[in-house]
């Protein structure tokens, strides 16, 4: 029991995870300074510009973990897209939904005008270390 205890933790302390985390750090960044633009800047509906800001990092992502994270991987380039995708886009309900709710909260706790990019991050970084599990032995395993 202690060795697959073990096991389970060393998937989290390895270089393929600060790989991982760094990958997805920087698509979370894109996500995140992509909805600003749209959503401070150009004055997109919050929810349209939280959308084509996931959808960005998403791109992003992909591109990041296939190269960095999972370069050596046999599964098909069509087959691993269909495979992050499917994880990501099963994520995306949860991920609407959840960030509304923050919304609502930070700002009766009266975050104000942080209410979006708190609720924005949370979103972003909470299910890293299901999906990290998820990728590496579904969407990119061999």
């Amino acid at each position: 029991m202690f060795q697959s205890l073990k096991n389970f933790l060393l998937i989290y302390f390895s270089a393929q995870f600060i790989k991982f985390i760094f990958a997805g750090s920087t698509s979370a960044f894109a996500n995140l300074s992509s909805r600003f633009l749209l959503h401070q800047v150009l004055k997109i509906n919050s929810n349209v510009s939280f959308v084509v800001a996931y959808f960005i990092g998403l791109f992003t992502a992909f591109v990041l973990y296939r190269r960095y994270v999972f370069p050596y991987s046999l599964v098909p380039y069509n087959t691993q897209a269909v495979r992050f995708l499917l994880i990501n886009f099963s994520f995306f309900p949860i991920a609407i939904i959840s960030f509304n709710l923050l919304v609502e909260l930070f700002n009766f706790i009266g975050f104000g005008v942080y209410s979006h990019p708190f609720s924005h991050i949370l979103v972003i970084g909470l299910p890293a270390l299901i999906t990290f599990l998820l990728y590496k032995f579904f969407a990119f395993k061999n």
